[in-house]
């Protein structure tokens, strides 16, 4: 397999014992599916559909529970551990992406909604997502991955996760003399003409903490 996000890539087959080996598009790593042009739709696309199809089957075999506890736990077991795992890798960064994984949760709050209730929360008795997800409660999807990343700078700077390479990529700004610190930008971002690498993990991170107000305690 041959990474490269340019539209053509240079041709050349690999041997093993003179004999030639098969290309291919994309290959998974440690539960994880790469692809060869450096995106993760595939794997996306993949983890939504099986993260649904597990879903189903719970509410499938939820018709007799009435436990909203055992269900949210089934949920959290089975589901939420499927869109969570390797997050701080292949986290989606376009608005549609987001959506396509928080629809998941969606489906199921209203389902737990449904459970307690009797009937579905739309119109015309619609209740907003964040409502649900208040009451049941829960956190969103895309505030896990949040806290998933604030979780993976912690351990960068606690030396849970060793490793001099990710740590030498991590620039905290130093306020200059006589001015005043700049609260809101605690990691200093270097600038890159690079789009795949303002979209890697350890930028991402970085980028994701500088937005939080208040900033959460990292040492």
């Amino acid at each position: 397999m041959t990474f490269t996000y340019k539209r053509e890539k240079v041709e050349y087959t690999y041997r093993i014992d003179n004999i030639p080996t098969q290309e291919i598009s994309s290959t998974k790593d440690l539960g994880v599916i790469v692809s060869n042009n450096l995106s993760w739709k595939e794997h996306i696309e993949k983890t939504t559909k099986k993260a649904y199809s597990i879903l189903g089957c719970i509410i499938r075999h939820c018709d007799t529970i009435h436990d909203m506890d055992a269900i949210l736990l089934l949920y959290k077991s089975l589901v939420r551990s499927i869109l969570e795992y390797g997050s701080i890798v292949w986290c989606p960064q376009t608005q549609v992406d987001r959506n396509r994984i928080e629809n998941i949760q969606k489906k199921f709050v209203r389902y737990l909604f449904y459970k307690l209730n009797g009937f579905y929360p739309k119109y015309p008795n619609y209740i907003p997502y964040n409502s649900l997800i208040e009451n049941v409660p829960i956190d969103s999807v895309q505030s896990r991955f949040s806290q998933n990343q604030i979780q993976f700078l912690k351990n960068i700077f606690s030396n849970q996760i060793d490793s001099p390479y990710i740590l030498s990529n991590i620039n905290i700004q130093v306020p200059k003399p006589r001015l005043r610190p700049n609260l809101s930008t605690f990691f200093t971002l270097p600038g890159s003409r690079n789009d795949h690498y303002l979209k890697s993990p350890i930028y991402y991170a970085m980028q994701q903490y500088n937005q939080l107000v208040p900033k959460p305690d990292l040492f």
